[in-house]
């Protein structure tokens, strides 16, 4: 539930599920993502904004990923649109990376251009150099029903562009064994990769009803037709000693060709050509033959592609400038 507190607007605070935010600035509240669940689009008013934070603790505002607002927008076709802006400004005094700030942020702001580009669905809004600041901003348009939903939606771009960003220049802010956890392996190291990679409609599906499909992608084929591809993916090693893991393996690999699912851009079930398993670590054990041996159908057997982290890092080495 969200109730904003005093005369519209002047709202002084806004009550979120029980807990209670002042008003940062004129039109701005910072709310710490751990108490939207379950809070709808349409109870935003659509004159302030809501800037997502980590936490907040004795008055310290803690902002892990690039800071964004939230802003409710109203338009004929619907109460659920947002707008998401990004902003990546700050000083060259306060930076302390491995490599100068100038190319770090003019590479996230190339990668942002083609986005747009080529996928659409982010819009470069300002890039400025001063000398000492550099400012850097962008935004994109979601609608949903749920504020929880936005920040994911949000989020996951932040890794995307992050991922990319590492990957064209060689940092160390994100290689396959600083991965904390399989989405942060998926989106941060894989999705990045497969994009460069030439795919398209590139997709995050990871969730209860992914059948097998963490990542679903296209390609348009030599016969001018799209092939649909998808991921599975691991985080750390798999084992051909641990029946659990090969059994779950095989079980996600027959479903994963098995399931249709719905694709956004053709408005129709489809279901992949090709999954790739890939692992943030080893396939160790004979691991990739006792999966092949527990899957009967050998059209599935033949449209399946093992990946490891060394063959990951190997593909990455293209894109490094």
């Amino acid at each position: 539930m969200l109730e904003y507190i005093g005369q519209e607007e002047e709202y002084s605070s806004v009550i979120i599920n029980g807990e209670e935010f002042e008003r940062d600035d004129e039109y701005k509240f910072v709310i710490p993502k751990s108490v939207v669940s379950g809070i709808r689009i349409d109870e935003m008013h659509p004159l302030y904004r809501m800037e997502i934070c980590e936490k907040i603790i004795d008055d310290t505002i803690f902002i892990e990923q690039v800071p964004y607002t939230i802003t409710r927008t109203i338009t004929r076709e619907s109460k659920t649109i947002v707008d998401v802006n990004f902003d990546e400004s700050g000083r060259r005094k306060y930076w302390d990376g491995p490599i100068g700030y100038k190319l770090y942020m003019e590479t996230r702001r190339d990668l942002i251009i083609e986005r747009q580009k080529e996928i659409g669905d982010i819009v470069f809004d300002e890039y400025d150099d001063d000398g000492d600041y550099i400012t850097l901003r962008y935004s994109m348009k979601i609608d949903s029903e749920l504020l929880e939903t936005v920040i994911q939606q949000a989020e996951q771009l932040v890794k995307e562009i992050q991922g990319a960003t590492d990957i064209l220049l060689n940092s160390p802010f994100k290689e396959i064994n600083h991965a904390k956890n399989e989405a942060d392996f998926t989106i941060a190291i894989l999705i990045p990769l497969i994009r460069k990679l030439g795919f398209s409609n590139v997709r995050y599906n990871h969730g209860k009803k992914e059948y097998g499909k963490d990542v679903i992608f296209t390609r348009r084929t030599e016969f001018d037709e799209y092939e649909y591809w998808g991921i599975q993916a691991k985080f750390g090693d798999v084992s051909g000693g641990v029946r659990s893991d090969i059994d779950e393996l095989t079980g996600q690999a027959i479903d994963a060709f098995r399931m249709p699912f719905y694709d956004v851009y053709t408005r129709s079930k489809q279901r992949i050509s090709k999954l790739i398993i890939a692992v943030s670590g080893k396939f160790k054990e004979n691991a990739i033959e006792k999966i092949v041996e527990g899957i009967e159908n050998n059209a599935l057997k033949n449209n399946i592609v093992f990946i490891d982290g060394e063959k990951i890092k190997t593909l990455i080495e293209r894109f490094r400038r």
